[in-house]
């Protein structure tokens, strides 16, 4: 009895915090644009926000890592709530802490710095690792479909695999920031796809807190409501 008190305690607060780290993100991001002089949010990307020389660049850094560590926490929680699903619910978890890894500890870590034109070492690592950290996370809705099975969740079902698409279509637009596509409306407005990509699962991992702190405490009202 006691173990399942601390469980519920335990992904009830990671899913909060999970729910309170996203919406932070997406402030302080604004916040911190505002802070450099000329920065665009429709067309600058989020990385240049924390390369070396900037006036938000250690702040960037340390919330970065801290996001990241927030997700994986939420990872870890979102394991022990799918936990009767067996491995689906240890990959979902694993795809959530690589993402938070690539795309927050090692991003804010690794700056986007560029010498002369050309990628650091620092930005190389940086762009890698997040890129992995991306392919994770679109990985992470159609895992979940595994968990939010069409016949007794079909609403989730159906969410999940809209983000998944989601996802791959701000992925692509973002990558066509190549020199073929320089000067068109995709290169010049790829801030502007970098967010509404990490708007799309900050929605979808808010979801998912959401119903595990309703499963910690019943789960028979999500199969009512057929989520």
């Amino acid at each position: 009895m006691q173990n399942s008190v601390l469980k519920n305690f335990f992904v009830t607060a990671t899913s909060l915090l999970c729910i309170a780290g996203c919406a932070t993100d997406i402030a302080l991001l604004y916040i911190f644009g505002k802070q450099i002089p000329g920065y665009n949010h429709l067309t600058d990307s989020i990385s240049s926000l924390g390369i070396t020389g900037s006036p938000v660049s250690e702040v960037v850094t340390a919330w970065s890592v801290s996001l990241g560590g927030i997700f994986i926490l939420f990872g870890i929680g979102l394991q022990k709530a799918f936990g009767g699903h067996g491995k689906i619910s240890g990959w979902a978890s694993w795809l959530i802490i690589i993402y938070a890894l690539g795309e927050g500890v090692i991003s804010g870590i690794f700056k986007a710095d560029t010498i002369n034109g050309e990628l650091t070492r620092s930005a190389l690592l940086h762009d890698i690792l997040g890129g992995v950290g991306e392919v994770a996370v679109m990985l992470f809705p159609l895992v979940m479909m595994r968990i939010f099975k069409r016949e007794s969740m079909p609403a989730l079902f159906r969410y999940s695999k809209a983000v998944a698409a989601t996802g791959l279509l701000t992925t692509l637009m973002f990558a066509f920031r190549v020199e073929y596509f320089r000067n068109t409306f995709l290169n010049t407005y790829s801030g502007l796809w970098q967010r509404a990509f990490l708007l799309n699962f900050y929605v979808y991992f808010t979801v998912i807190a959401f119903v595990i702190i309703i499963k910690s405490n019943n789960f028979s009202q999500i199969k009512a409501y057929k989520l």
